[in-house]
C-alpha cells in the first residue's frame, strides 16, 4: 500500500537535489528505530514505509524539499502532512537527521551536522546575539534547550532537560542539575 501512496513523492525525491540526503535520512531512521525487515528493503520501499508511518520523517522530507516550487510543496504537504509541532528552520542540516517524537520541537540553528539525533520538546533557537551551531553526531535529549551563538561539538550529548548557553566541547556530555523537591531536599532522599 505504501508503494502506491508514496510513488509520486519518491519520483520527486529521485529528481530533487536533496535526494541523496533524504535517502541517508531514511537509512538513519531505520537504524535508530529498528523494525524487523526494514533494513533489507529497497531504498524506495524503506522511504515509503517511513513516509506512511512516521510524521517526523515527513517533516524532514518537507524541510529538504523546501527549494521546490511553492505549488509542488503545497501538493506534497496536502498529500503527506508533516508533524505540525516540529519546526525545522535551519538553512543547512547534514544528512542522517533523526527526530524521535518530534512534538514541540524547534530547530533554528545556523547549521546542524550529520547524523544528529533530536528528541521531543527540544528547542534550538536564537537570541539577539545569534544562533547555535550543532556539530556532527550530536544527540539532544528530551526537553533540551540550546540558545544563542553557541557551538555544540561533534559527538556531544545534551541530556534531557539541560539548558545550554555556552559552548560544549566535542564528545562532552552535559546534563541538568539533579532533581530537587519543592521543599529544597534532593529527590534521592539526601540533604
Amino acid at each position: 500500500m505504501s508503494r502506491v501512496l508514496t510513488a509520486p513523492l519518491w519520483w520527486v525525491v529521485e529528481r530533487a537535489e536533496a535526494g541523496p540526503y533524504l535517502r541517508r535520512d531514511a537509512l538513519r531512521f531505520v537504524e535508530c528505530l529498528p523494525r524487523p525487515g526494514w533494513a533489507a528493503l529497497s531504498p524506495r520501499a524503506r522511504f515509503g514505509r517511513l513516509v506512511v508511518h512516521h510524521p517526523e520523517f515527513r517533516s524532514v522530507v518537507h524541510h529538504r524539499l523546501t527549494p521546490l516550487p511553492r505549488a509542488v510543496r503545497w501538493l506534497l504537504r496536502r498529500a503527506y502532512p508533516p508533524l505540525p509541532t516540529l519546526h525545522i528552520g535551519t538553512a543547512h542540516v547534514g544528512p542522517g537527521l533523526f527526530v524521535e517524537h518530534g512534538w514541540a520541537t524547534v530547530l533554528t540553528a545556523t547549521s546542524v551536522g550529520e547524523d544528529c539525533w533530536v528528541n521531543q520538546g527540544v528547542t534550538v533557537g536564537h537570541t539577539g546575539r545569534g544562533q547555535p551551531v550543532i556539530g556532527d553526531r550530536v544527540r539532544l535529549g528530551a526537553g533540551a534547550v540550546v540558545v544563542g551563538p553557541v557551538r555544540i561539538g561533534d559527538g556531544a550529548v545534551v541530556g534531557a532537560g539541560a539548558v545550554v548557553r555556552t559552548d560544549v566541547p566535542p564528545g562532552a556530555v552535559v546534563v541538568p542539575p539533579e532533581a530537587v523537591r519543592l521543599d529544597g531536599r534532593r529527590s534521592d532522599g539526601g540533604g
